[in-house]
């Protein structure tokens, strides 16, 4: 009985244990975890979700997250940017979850026109822009950022302080006239300058470059759309990050100039070039053979002669900072991002500078259960520059003239024929002070209204407000005991200038799924207004040099200009996407613009576009293929617009020929009396009524592969880009008077190109990481027609014509030097030909050289452009090279007119010391001389060179803390990096540097006396905490 009775106690016992067990089984637990990087970083603000149910949840700052779960249920964690992970519930209650980089970014969402879309959905050409790459450059200007990064982007970076005279074009040059520039948007607001972005402000840029995807901006997109997105919270996020850099920057490219003697040697041979038996020099005495320098170059003694490198004196070793601090923040409700920026850029020539103070502040808040959104984007910028160039000036001084006299004041040359001459580093601390201010307020605030599921009305209020202002703070120096009579009567600038530019934009959007079909409806107004104020006061006449300070002359001539100019534009666009099972996409947008900018009869246009794509990699026989993870064909067509030209340039325009107390403009008698000049008005443009935008149309085909998960990825594209009814102002004629003749739409001008992505990535699972990013672009620009009375523009030393590029270089063709008394003899008629001299070509057969002989001599735009990044890393250490390069555009290298001939007493290129002599037959530098009888200055083919070139942009080394060392320094992230920048280059140019040129056409490929760039290393900090 008692066996019995233990037996069912027993047996009773074990079912309560195993119901015990079943419940605690079915029963949830709160499992804490940490989601982190492959490297071994938190990953704040990652996905949490328990499969198969509504149970989800987020890491915070550290990565770490908490969330109830059965035991054998799944997690799935998920991060943008890295592969999805499922893990599964054990008994275990921690867990470290690691996630792998995933290189197929093909459900990247990217901001186009109004819109946000996945890369998958896109059928235009679209490039997206790593911003990591563009972290990779220490420079506060984000066009510097930017060059050869981007397919079929034609960046020249400015050597100014700060980069501000950098010019963009992007898929060749498609106007004469009109500006070349492309549309920014930032975070919405639309303007033609980034001047006061901060690179590390930028979440996201894309560049919108084919007409289709460009369109729905209408009149102002012909020269392409880059969007760029600023930086906001994210949900689960609080932290701050702290960025510092400072740089050491020198001059690139050395200049080789002659020293003192080599200069007088130079002079001598030029001299007895020109004849002169007995060569003589005010300031150099003839002893025999050669010239000698004489101990003192004035008669006073106050100057000892010198040997100046007058480069070398301007410019100096600088350094220059940039320091970021950020707070981003982000919950369920509130998204909120803010930074503060200082960059700091001392002028590689001696007291230029720059600076900007930039505060950014990005905030949204949801309301009503998601309903409604409102937000703003705010940017205040403050940069202020002093700017000058005295490289011209520098380059041809002569190197005898010292840069101080025997007094301690400055020196400058008394004789000679030199006065002309200015002492650079003088004019430089001259001018020290005259600092321009600026300040921009950038931004807009929106609201978001969910109608219904899917549609969603957006009305945006975006300002764009800014101040510039410049007073004259020159200050008079002492030169040889005296102050110099150019301060007696200086010109002196009073400056305050503003604008306001506002756009409102309401749309109305609809976006939903069917199934296996997806309809995105996008219907909007636009109004834009801009309104500019001008008060520039300038007096010719002021007296520095009196000790109370600027005295204004009596005879002293005022020039007042006040007023205001104001533009309007408004604008309906509506835009219609249909994707049908992720395999078939088919879009379409349609613009229409009313512009004040143009004339009566003309102010509005349509912009239509149309555009299509197939996912073929969703298509049943590629679906399951683990090789191929993108195959995708697209092509496109668009209609775009330029506004780029000067307000109310289709009215007849006036002005006053008086100019204070002084008749200027025209010696024309206006009173009619016959007693001289008189005051009055006169007509200074003619009027076009008929004056309409240029309009570019586009084409473009191309194709997106990837493999292995994107590691391997291709993008390619074709386009035809064809922009009419060119804006252009004909050569004016005599019967026009002093008026110009009014602009015109006459031409078209042609871009066809090719454009290739290539990129590979190493498994991102290895501890060793590489990857290489190959971008290539060609174009040939073509003038296809020029509906003017001449069928040619002629600017300088460029031509625009029918059948040949914009800005083609014009001139002689010059075919070497004469070598023997018989080619001499028997050369067409050349004024001052000689032995040594440059022998022109006689193209017309008519026996003589004169203009008729003028040809296309070259083409400034490039055959090709490339971008090479190469990067690999392992563990903490990475490393980064960045190279960039032109290949095939001819520049024309105007420094070489001056440089390689002495005219006027000015310093010259090393390369005149091998001048054509007797004894240096064979020497291809033209004999020299002090005349210009050959006319060599003339625009020729001597001046042609090929601009190619291959640099080393940037060179990174970095180093990433591990995250328990990290910890241990109160920090999330420690990064320590060094960056070099311009540090290598190969060209064959002779130039002082190869990117002095300009990209309009006005002076695309004219290598002047530009600022020329510099060679940096950079120390840099970066930190999350």
């Amino acid at each position: 009985m008692k066996i019995k009775y233990f037996k069912n106690k027993k047996n009773i016992l074990s079912l309560c244990l195993f119901f015990l067990v079943f419940i605690a089984s079915g029963q949830q637990r709160q499992i804490n975890g940490s989601v982190l990087s492959d490297d071994g970083q938190p990953l704040p603000g990652a996905n949490i979700l328990v499969e198969g149910s509504k149970n989800v949840t987020t890491s915070d700052i550290d990565g770490k997250f908490k969330i109830s779960a059965n035991e054998g249920a799944n997690l799935i964690v998920s991060f943008i940017g890295y592969l999805e992970a499922k893990i599964k519930v054990t008994s275990k209650i921690t867990y470290s979850i690691k996630l792998q980089s995933s290189s197929n970014n093909l459900l990247e969402v990217i901001v186009v026109g109004y819109t946000k879309e996945k890369k998958s959905d896109i059928a235009g050409a679209i490039s997206v822009v790593k911003v990591a790459d563009i972290s990779q450059e220490a420079t506060p200007n984000i066009l510097t950022a930017l060059q050869g990064r981007v397919a079929g982007l034609q960046i020249n970076s400015g050597g100014t302080p700060g980069g501000n005279d950098s010019q963009i074009i992007i898929r060749g040059l498609t106007t004469v006239t009109s500006g070349s520039a492309p549309l920014w948007v930032i975070d919405g607001v639309q303007t033609t300058s980034s001047s006061s972005l901060n690179p590390e402000e930028i979440e996201s840029i894309q560049v919108l470059k084919d007409g289709a995807s460009a369109a729905i901006y209408g009149t102002s997109a012909a020269n392409g759309v880059i969007v760029v997105t600023t930086k906001k919270g994210k949900k689960g996020v609080s932290e701050f990050s702290f960025k510092s850099e400072i740089t050491v920057n020198k001059l690139r490219d050395k200049i080789s100039l002659l020293n003192s003697q080599q200069w007088a040697d130079v002079e001598y041979q030029a001299q007895q070039g020109a004849g002169i038996a007995a060569p003589t020099h005010p300031v150099l005495i003839n002893n025999g053979p050669g010239f000698t320098i004489p101990q003192y170059l004035d008669p006073n003694g106050l100057q000892t002669a010198a040997n100046t490198n007058w480069v070398n004196e301007i410019t100096n070793d600088t350094f220059s900072n940039n320091t970021d601090f950020g707070y981003r923040k982000g919950t369920e409700n509130l998204s909120l991002y803010t930074q503060l920026s200082y960059s700091e850029d001392n002028g590689i020539q001696r007291y230029t500078s720059y600076d900007r103070f930039n505060a950014r502040i990005n905030t949204s808040y949801k309301l009503f259960k998601d309903r409604v959104t409102i937000g703003e984007n705010f940017l205040y910028s403050k940069f202020n520059e002093v700017k000058a160039n005295e490289f011209e000036n520098a380059i041809l001084q002569n190197p005898m003239l010292p840069v101080y006299s025997n007094l301690g004041d400055y020196a400058t040359i008394i004789t000679g024929g030199m006065q002309d001459k200015p002492n650079s580093v003088a004019n430089l601390w001259s001018n020290r002070k005259n600092e321009q201010k600026n300040q921009r307020f950038l931004g807009n605030a929106y609201l978001d209204f969910k109608i219904i599921e899917g549609l969603v009305f957006n009305t945006t209020l975006n300002f764009d407000k800014g101040t510039y202002k410049f007073n004259t703070a020159t200050e008079a120096f002492s030169a040889n005991g005296v102050i110099p009579s150019v301060f007696q009567k200086i010109t002196t600038d009073d400056v305050d200038n503003d604008y306001l530019a506002t756009i409102f934009t309401n749309t109305l959007k609809y976006d939903k799924s069917f199934g296996k079909h997806r309809v995105s409806i996008l219907a909007g107004i636009e109004n834009s207004a801009r309104e500019e104020n001008f008060n520039n006061n300038q007096i010719n006449g002021v007296n520095i040099t009196d000790p109370a300070g600027y005295v204004i002359n009596d005879n002293a001539q005022y020039k007042t200009l006040v007023g205001k100019v104001e533009a309007f534009k408004i604008s309906q666009f509506g835009s219609l996407k249909y994707v049908f099972d992720d395999r078939y996409i088919v879009s379409g947008t349609v613009r229409r613009d009313g512009s004040s900018r143009f004339g009566e009869n003309n102010k509005y246009g349509i912009f239509p576009s149309a555009s299509l794509a197939w996912n073929a990699k969703n298509e049943k026989f590629l679906m399951e293929n683990k090789y191929v993870s993108n195959f995708k064909l697209r092509a496109s067509w668009g209609i775009n617009g330029n506004d780029q030209i000067a307000d109310y340039s289709y009215l007849s325009s006036y002005v006053d020929n008086t100019v204070g107390n002084v008749v200027e403009f025209s010696d024309y008698n206006i009173s009619g009396t016959g007693l001289g000049t008189a005051s009055g008005v006169l007509q200074s443009r003619q009027a076009n009524p008929d004056l309409k935008w240029e309009s570019t149309e586009q084409y473009n085909v191309g194709f997106d592969l990837g493999f292995f998960n994107e590691r391997i990825s291709l993008q390619s594209d074709f386009y035809i880009k064809t922009t009419n009814d060119l804006i252009l102002r004909p050569i004016a004629l005599s019967i026009n008077g002093e008026s110009q003749p009014p602009l015109i739409n006459a031409g078209s001008v042609s871009n066809k190109g090719f454009e290739a992505v290539l990129s590979y990535k190493s498994n991102p699972a290895n501890d060793f990481k590489y990857g290489i990013d190959l971008n290539f672009s060609t174009y040939k620009n073509n003038v296809e027609s020029l509906d003017t009375e001449s069928n040619f523009l002629l600017n300088g030393v460029s031509i625009t014509k029918k059948g040949s590029p914009i800005a083609s270089f014009y001139g002689l063709i010059a075919d070497g030097l004469f070598r023997t008394p018989e080619e001499v003899a028997v050369h067409a008629d050349q004024p001052g030909k000689a032995l040594g001299k440059i022998r022109y070509r006689d193209i017309n057969f008519d026996g003589k050289i004169d203009q008729f002989d003028r040809t296309i001599i070259g083409n400034p735009h490039p055959d090709f452009i490339y971008g090479i990044n190469l990067y690999s890393s392992y563990k903490g250490f990475d490393i980064t090279l960045f190279f960039d390069g032109k290949q095939g555009n001819d520049l024309y290298n105007a420094q070489r007119a001056i440089g390689d001939f002495d005219y006027f007493s000015f310093n010259h290129n090393t390369n005149t010391l091998d001048a054509w002599t007797p004894s240096k037959a064979n020497s291809n530098i033209p004999a020299l001389s002090t005349l210009n009888s050959n006319n060599e200055l003339q625009p020729s083919s001597y001046y042609v060179e090929n601009g190619s070139y291959i640099r080393l942009k940037t060179i990174t080394l970095g180093y990433n803390f591990d995250k328990a060392l990290s910890k241990r320094l109160g920090m999330n992230k420690l990064r320590f990096y060094l960056l070099g920048q311009n540090l290598f280059s190969l060209t064959s140019f002779t130039g002082f540097d190869y990117e002095v040129s300009g990209l309009s056409a006005g002076g695309i490929g004219v290598a002047g006396y530009g600022i020329p760039h510099t060679k940096s290393m950079t120390f840099g900090i970066n930190a999350n905490f």
